[in-house]
């Protein structure tokens, strides 16, 4: 018994998100009619039983890897092991406890880690600090940020725990792929070596093959997107990316895109829009709020805004070759994870990013972009003027800047944000 409590509490916070995610699911369940937030719904329909079956494995004693959201998941699929996204289970319990994780951005900061980092890795050295994370091995790769690089040998040097590091060039052409997908199958084998295990690809093959059903899913409810009015609510955003990061590879994750497709073919058929009335389309191009994703609600039901995608959610990739033989299957997953969401962005030149959003904005008929400019993504500060500059040239559309924390709520608050949107709102009726 004494040994099954040490195991869980190598991953405290994971049953911290566990719980507040089934009290989130309670509370949704009782409170909110049928048709109220299906995406919020269907998401933690689907996450909580994966989760539920990682803390169950952790209790059996099975390696913890904590991994950051650029290396994806399901690449971890070749060995039995709990994955642990130190980004996504911060940010998610940002989004559902009452004071986020406002505690442990203070605990780093005062043993000295800078506060103009990023958030996502402020909260999970805080929680080692705090000794609520005991992590096998780690694994990450050189991407997408200097925040990334700065922050993660924290966890080798004060924590001790292993780090394995993918190293991911810069240009994205033939030979940085060829570089990085040797460098990921390297890594792969390291972590096994530093986990005792042998890395089973067959296995991680079935987990690539689930990813690429959900890739075609995501394509069909992407061109649905691009109808007036979007078929679709705001919090789908936010809810995506946990998909993203805690059911990837897993079945879940095919259901559940699978029935938010069902919900916005229905409203696309019948011409709804989740507020009621759809007034304005916009773009983040960055990411929307974690710490009140309430925020995602009242744009669609007080201003009538969409936020038709964000970073995190609209990650289309081709589909990977699980087929032939591992030099081609490792290419593969290079591709996808070098063009991954924030990892395109932050490791190339601006001139595709800039390129990207001219076509999203005609494709999905924006009115509008709204950036949000954190200050730990210094790569991203040199943006907004070139980007406001290139959609009022190219597709005569405005911009807003919001400058924000998108896990601390003390850097912004909501109310803020509420006012700058409702401000620049009044500019566009």
């Amino acid at each position: 018994m004494n040994t099954t409590v040490k195991m869980e509490n190598k991953i405290a916070p994971y049953q911290m998100l566990l719980d507040a995610m089934e009290t989130t699911h309670e509370l949704v369940e009782k409170i909110l009619p049928e048709t109220g937030i299906p995406s919020l719904k269907i998401g933690l329909e689907e996450i909580i039983p994966v989760v539920r079956k990682d803390i169950e494995k952790a209790r059996e004693g099975v390696p913890i890897v904590g991994y950051h959201f650029a290396f994806q998941a399901d690449y971890l699929k070749c060995f039995d092991c709990v994955p642990i996204c130190l980004e996504g289970v911060s940010y998610f319990l940002s989004t559902l406890l009452i004071n986020g994780v406002e505690k442990y951005y203070d605990v780093i900061g005062n043993w000295g880690h800078p506060f103009h980092t990023c958030s996502a890795q402020k909260g999970a050295m805080g929680m080692s600090l705090e000794n609520l994370y005991h992590f096998d091995a780690i694994i990450t790769p050189t991407a997408p940020c200097d925040s990334t690089c700065a922050s993660y040998p924290f966890f080798k040097y004060e924590k001790k725990f292993p780090l394995i590091i993918a190293d991911m060039p810069f240009l994205h052409d033939e030979k940085s792929y060829e570089y990085y997908a040797e460098q990921l199958k390297l890594s792969l084998y390291s972590l096994g070596e530093v986990i005792g295990q042998e890395p089973d690809f067959d296995k991680m093959r079935k987990a690539l093959e689930v990813e690429n059903e959900v890739s075609k899913l995501r394509m069909e409810l992407f061109d649905l997107i691009k109808a007036v009015p979007s078929p679709i609510e705001n919090i789908f955003n936010p809810i995506a990316a946990a998909s993203t990061v805690f059911i990837s590879g897993a079945p879940e994750n095919i259901s559940f895109y699978s029935r938010i497709l069902e919900i916005a073919k229905s409203r696309y058929k019948n011409n709804n829009h989740h507020g009621g009335e759809e007034r304005i389309r916009s773009i983040w191009p960055y990411m929307v709020t974690f710490f009140d994703i309430s925020l995602c609600e009242w744009l669609d039901r007080e201003l009538g805004m969409s936020v038709l995608l964000d970073i995190f959610n609209y990650n289309l990739s081709d589909p990977i070759d699980t087929k032939s033989d591992l030099d081609t299957l490792f290419y593969g997953m290079a591709r996808k994870a070098m063009g991954w969401p924030m990892v395109k962005q932050s490791t190339e030149f601006y001139y595709p990013f800039l390129d990207d959003c001219i076509r999203m904005a005609k494709d999905f008929s924006a009115d509008c972009f709204i950036y949000t400019q954190s200050i730990a993504c210094k790569q991203f500060g040199g943006i907004p003027q070139l980007l406001r500059e290139a959609l009022r040239d190219e597709v005569g559309i405005p911009m807003l800047v919001i400058d924000f924390d998108v896990g601390d709520a003390r850097i912004t608050s909501a109310k803020a944000i509420k006012d700058k949107i409702s401000m620049f709102v009044q500019t566009l009726l």
